[in-house]
C-alpha cells in the first residue's frame, strides 16, 4: 500500500515523540521452576527471537527465488550478575542423572513516561545453553554470566496499547 498525503494521520500524531521510546530500564524478567517464581533482579540482559527457516521455492515462469517458511526456532540471551547459586543448584540434577533445566520466562515491561503502555511476554520450555558457575579475572569487574538458550513457544500475555491502530 503507497503512502497517501490526503489520508489522515493516526491519532498519535505524525512523528515520535522521544518520551514515547520504551526505556529499557523499566524491564523486568521473572523465571518459573514449576511453582516457584524467582524475579531476577540480578538481570542486565534479555534477547529473544524467532529464527524462521526458509527453504527456497523455484518456480518456471519467474525469476525470482521464492521462500517458504517451514519451522520456526525460538533462541535468546539471558546475563546477569552472580549474586547466587540459583542456576548451580537447578541445573545439577541434570548431570546426576536426573532431568534438564527447562523453565519459563517472563519478560515484562512498562515506561511511565511512554504512551506506549505495558507488554508482558511469556517464553515457555526455555532451555540453557550453557549453565553459569564462574567468570571473574583480577580487574574492577564485579561477577557477572551470560548464557545463550531456545525456547520452545512464546505468547503474547498483555500487548502494548498506545500506537494500536
Amino acid at each position: 500500500m503507497a503512502y497517501n498525503e490526503n489520508e489522515s494521520v493516526s491519532t498519535v500524531g505524525q512523528f515520535l515523540n522521544g518520551r514515547d521510546t520504551i526505556s529499557t530500564k523499566d524491564a523486568k524478567i521473572f523465571i518459573n521452576f514449576g511453582n516457584h517464581i524467582w524475579p531476577m533482579i540480578e538481570c542486565n540482559q534479555f534477547a529473544a527471537k524467532l529464527e524462521k527457516n526458509k527453504e527456497d521455492v523455484q518456480t518456471l515462469g519467474s525469476r525470482w527465488k521464492h521462500k517458504k517458511t517451514t519451522s520456526v526456532e525460538g533462541t535468546g540471551t539471558l546475563g546477569g550478575y552472580v549474586i547466587s547459586s540459583n542456576w548451580a543448584k537447578y541445573a545439577l540434577p541434570y548431570i546426576q542423572g536426573g532431568k534438564d533445566l527447562y523453565f519459563e520466562a517472563t519478560m515484562e515491561i512498562e515506561d511511565p513516561t511512554s504512551i506506549a503502555g505495558k507488554q508482558t511476554i511469556l517464553f515457555k520450555d526455555v532451555n540453557l545453553d550453557d549453565v553459569p558457575f564462574a567468570d571473574f579475572e583480577a580487574d574492577d569487574d564485579v561477577m557477572q554470566w551470560e548464557s545463550d538458550f531456545t525456547f520452545e513457544g512464546v505468547e503474547l500475555v498483555e500487548a502494548f496499547t498506545g500506537f494500536e491502530e
